[in-house]
């Protein structure tokens, strides 16, 4: 940057021309014009990148108690429809034939998920009936408000339906069978549970939920 204790030449810019005078301004005020640009170009930067960082998923799924191949079972699937869907294998709770102790490692797992429930984070988990008896029909999402009855009535005759029951004794469809289904055999190989798929009642993923429902059982 020029010095600014160095007096710049008093012209007249409109006697030296269109071309001297460019010359002239570029010489000696080209940083004053450089540098904003780059401030800009630095902050419009940082939030094209933020924005991207925060950008919602399409869905967000959680396995429990499963291998890293979980991470790959939905790939065809967010191809096909051109969206992103994370998936995440991390988290680990209780087995059905468990004892009531839990490590604090696993304790911690079982808080973090139950958050992200709660603030609607992740839209649907995959885990065993312990957990989702756990949860209470209050906590897990009621499939007569995802799926229409038709769809109900075809997953409840192949004996694929978890119910729970409410406050008022009501049977509650819970949860949807997974096991047995080739595309989440490598998540849970070796398992001798059975696995689940639940919705989240505090996702606002609604649609996106029934069509993933869909696409795993009805197409």
């Amino acid at each position: 940057m020029p010095d600014p204790s160095v007096e710049k030449p008093k012209l007249n810019l409109k006697e030296m021309g269109f071309k001297k005078s460019v010359i002239h301004l570029w010489t000696y005020y080209k940083w004053y014009a450089i540098i904003p640009l780059i401030i800009i170009f630095v902050i419009v930067s940082m939030i094209h990148s933020y924005l991207s960082e925060t950008k919602k998923d399409y869905l967000n799924i959680a396995f429990v108690n499963a291998h890293q191949e979980a991470e790959d079972i939905f790939k065809d699937y967010a191809s096909s429809i051109g969206k992103k869907i994370r998936v995440d294998y991390s988290f680990f709770a209780p087995k059905n034939d468990d004892s009531v102790y839990v490590d604090p490692e696993m304790a911690a797992s079982v808080q973090n998920l139950a958050s992200l429930l709660r603030d609607g984070t992740v839209d649907v988990i995959f885990t065993n009936a312990r957990s989702i008896k756990e949860y209470g029909a209050s906590a897990v999402g009621d499939l007569r408000q995802t799926l229409s009855e038709d769809q109900l009535k075809d997953l409840k005759e192949k004996d694929r339906i978890l119910y729970l029951t409410d406050d008022s004794g009501n049977e509650v469809p819970c949860a949807i069978l997974v096991t047995g289904i080739a595309m989440f055999e490598p998540a849970y190989s070796d398992s001798t549970e059975k696995h689940y798929l639940m919705v989240n009642p505090f996702s606002e993923k609604k649609e996106e939920t029934r069509l993933l429902i869909e696409y795993i059982f009805f197409s």
